[in-house]
């Protein structure tokens, strides 16, 4: 198909309707009609029930070279759902939080709705959040993206229950103002978000300049500038390296200082600057559905774990500009939420 002469030389592909399925959009396999069924139900899932996307609407896929064929097929079922979806191709990532070749407000400013499927993520750029605020986008963040989870994660119907399960924890934990968090791994962490502002990552994208992740499923705050001290143990994934059992990060006045075990050279060389070690956000996670795995994108949002995020927090309340947003994930069973215990070890807590 060929693709339209855009600002900026962009690699724009135009998803042609299909009615017999997605045989001839980019990125397409052979598909069992079950299969194609279920991802039929759970691209639909995301764009009417997450975005709210509506038929005289249009739609952008962005996509990097990893998952090019996963987006391609995305936007080829999503083509039956509004005016146009279009499949974005950009450049090659080479960290979370920069902006590759082709990523621009320009190309986000197309379409009325994009999904981010990307290998890793583009929600703490300027370019996403210059799209949200001044062009009113509606955008979804999908970072690390697999076939298994779309199709386990994005059931009919599931949206409205999930936005329900995580306003109730936020009812749970609205106003709180110190946090003691120790887990059996070893974590022993105390940090403040007395007079930070609460955020909902409901995965309901409806409203003028909305934007969030999918899955989605969380409570966070940006923990008051230099409050947090003590030990995390890091027992599940750490953004860009994947699964992790035992990383240690020691934090003093609000910043990593050191790092032992699973992992730490890495981790180091990652948070390579001050701004970067800045511990940024500290959340819970709600959805019942996401498990606790290697890719941090559906880990933070399984119940039962909480993921603390460092370097950049402008997007929610924070002000730390950093080059980078990074999430650690570790199994928790309960939080100390102002000398009261919220439990997380009930299968079904909220």
């Amino acid at each position: 198909m060929p693709g339209a002469a855009l600002p900026g030389n962009l690699r724009l592909t135009a998803i042609r309707k299909e009615r017999a399925g997605p045989h001839h959009h980019p990125g397409y396999s052979l598909l069992t009609r079950l299969q194609e069924k279920d991802y039929e139900a759970a691209v639909n899932a995301i764009c009417r029930e997450h975005l709210g996307l509506a038929p005289d609407e249009s739609l952008l896929v962005v996509a990097d070279p990893p998952l090019v064929n996963l987006a391609g097929r995305i936007a080829g079922l999503a083509s039956g759902l509004c005016r146009s979806a279009r499949l974005l191709r950009v450049g090659d990532i080479s960290r979370a939080g920069l902006a590759p070749a082709g990523f621009t407000f320009e190309a986000l400013a197309l379409a009325d709705c994009a999904l981010l499927v990307t290998s890793k993520s583009l929600s703490h750029t300027d370019v996403r959040r210059r799209a949200c605020r001044e062009a009113g986008r509606r955008i979804a963040s999908l970072p690390g993206l697999t076939e298994n989870m779309l199709l386990r994660l994005f059931a009919s119907g599931r949206a409205e229950d999930l936005r329900r399960r995580t306003e109730r924890l936020a009812a749970k934990v609205q106003g709180t103002r110190e946090v003691c968090l120790r887990t059996p791994a070893g974590t022993d962490l105390e940090l403040s978000v007395a007079g930070r502002r609460l955020y909902l990552d409901t995965g309901i994208y409806r409203e003028r300049g909305s934007f969030g992740n999918l899955p989605a499923g969380e409570v966070s705050w940006a923990p008051a500038a230099g409050s947090a001290r003590g030990k995390i143990v890091v027992d599940v994934a750490f953004a860009g390296i994947g699964a992790v059992d035992r990383l240690e990060l020691e934090i003093e006045t609000g910043a990593v200082v050191s790092a032992a075990g699973s992992q730490s050279d890495l981790v180091m060389k990652i948070l390579a600057g001050p701004a970067e070690r800045v511990l940024a956000e500290f959340g819970i996670g709600a959805n019942p559905l996401a498990t606790p795995c290697g890719i941090t994108l559906e880990a933070e949002k399984a119940v039962g774990t909480v993921h603390f995020g460092f370097g950049d927090n402008r997007s929610f309340g924070g002000e730390n500009a950093a080059n980078g947003h990074w999430d650690a994930v570790l199994r928790c069973r309960g939080i100390d939420l102002d000398g009261k215990l919220l439990s997380l070890a009930d299968p079904d807590p909220f």
